[in-house]
């Protein structure tokens, strides 16, 4: 047991919350249902989806996940050994790479010892063949910024670095624009967004040439995915998806993203999240959170990763990245929290880690990879 290494102590978790916004409404229903209306209503969405793509040709796709315990802030509180087994963990799963979601800390903080952990996160990575895939983004638990402008002069520095460092496959440097500002509390332009991932490409190129340089983000931010194709520096295009009010508007993104030569994947992906009552006043980052780690939704976890495998194999997407990694080690017991930002839930899930459980949701994860990936022969980095 891991008593003794709380992965999020109390002035981190109640901090943390503002980490994980999507800019979006995640809900699916405009009033409050029950946990059992809320599973019947996705999964007749989910099966309208599959209706559509079902019969289409189905492209190999590569299959990713995010580490989530080398996010910012978590990365300092989770044991190394408990990291190195995660990425053993995806090894085992299939997965042809891994996404890390990097901030400012420990770059900007200058900690030896938290760096030296993701030094050997991305060597056991490497070392068991895996791509690697940097989504930079801001948070506020460690430092703060008011625009754009300060967060480009803070940014860029970490950005040259991570590239210098770890020669990363793949480089977002434009995730979510919306939601980065949202906790700048900027108001930050297309085009202004546009300027910075420019320069930001210049800066990972000129240390990691190989680096394929990406942008993109929600459905609701079309405007500035727009521009982000425009840009010669952009590469690849990404989708977050976790919404099935958004589809129409993923494929003109879609096709917009081909039609200019240039791939597209999904960088992040997981189900709505169901907040059975809507007494409480909460943020949308509180909100993500909130019940993902409850087994009641395990075959729904399973069945959405599917859906959204065969929707990314029918428009020939590059890859498709599930977004909380915690459900495949562990779901919380009955009674328990299963809000994957509470110290609690996590500690759990570490435990698990150690102890090599494996959940369905991951078996089930494993068989779409095997199903619908590509040859890990056949993936060059």
């Amino acid at each position: 047991m891991l008593s003794q290494n709380k992965i999020l102590p109390s002035v981190v978790l109640l901090t943390a919350v503002v980490l994980l916004g999507s800019g979006c409404a995640f809900g699916q229903f405009r009033r409050s249902v029950t946990k059992e209306e809320y599973r019947e209503g996705l999964t007749k969405g989910l099966d309208a989806i599959d209706k559509r793509v079902n019969r289409g040709k189905q492209t190999p796709l590569e299959f990713s996940s995010n580490l989530f315990f080398a996010h910012e802030v978590m990365i300092e509180h989770v044991p190394t050994d408990v990291l190195l087994k995660v990425v053993d963990g995806f090894r085992d799963l299939g997965l042809h790479r891994v996404d890390i979601n990097p901030g400012l800390f420990p770059w900007k903080d200058k900690k030896p010892e938290v760096i030296a952990k993701y030094d050997a996160v991305i060597r056991r990575i490497r070392d068991h063949g895996m791509k690697l895939v940097f989504n930079p983004q801001y948070s506020v638990v460690y430092h703060k910024v008011r625009s754009l402008e300060e967060w480009r002069d803070a940014a860029l520095p970490v950005y040259a670095e991570l590239a210098r460092r770890y020669q990363p496959d793949i480089m977002v440097v434009a995730h979510e624009p919306t939601t980065m500002a949202k906790r700048m509390g900027a108001d930050v332009s297309e085009r202004e967004w546009a300027a910075f991932a420019r320069e930001a490409a210049k800066v990972v190129k000129k240390e990691s040439p190989r680096t394929r340089i990406g942008a993109g983000g929600l459905y609701t931010e079309f405007s500035y995915y727009e521009e982000f194709v425009e840009l010669p520096e952009i590469e690849v295009l990404t989708l977050d998806i976790y919404n099935l009010a958004g589809f129409r508007r993923y494929n003109q993104m879609i096709q917009m993203a081909q039609k200019a030569g240039k791939p597209v994947y999904i960088e992040e992906t997981w189900r709505p999240p169901h907040v059975e009552s809507r007494g409480r006043r909460m943020s949308l980052e509180q909100i993500s959170a909130v019940g993902i780690g409850d087994r009641f939704y395990e075959d729904l976890d399973v069945r959405w990763i599917e859906s959204i495998t065969r929707y990314a194999g029918v428009w020939g997407l590059e890859a498709v990245t599930p977004f909380w990694m915690q459900t495949f080690f562990r779901y919380a017991p009955d009674g328990d929290s299963s809000n994957v930002l509470d110290s609690k839930y996590n500690n759990r899930v570490s435990d698990a880690v150690h102890q090599g459980e494996r959940t369905r949701t991951f078996l089930e994860y494993q068989k779409i990879i095997r199903q619908y990936g590509k040859s890990r022969g056949s993936v060059k980095r």
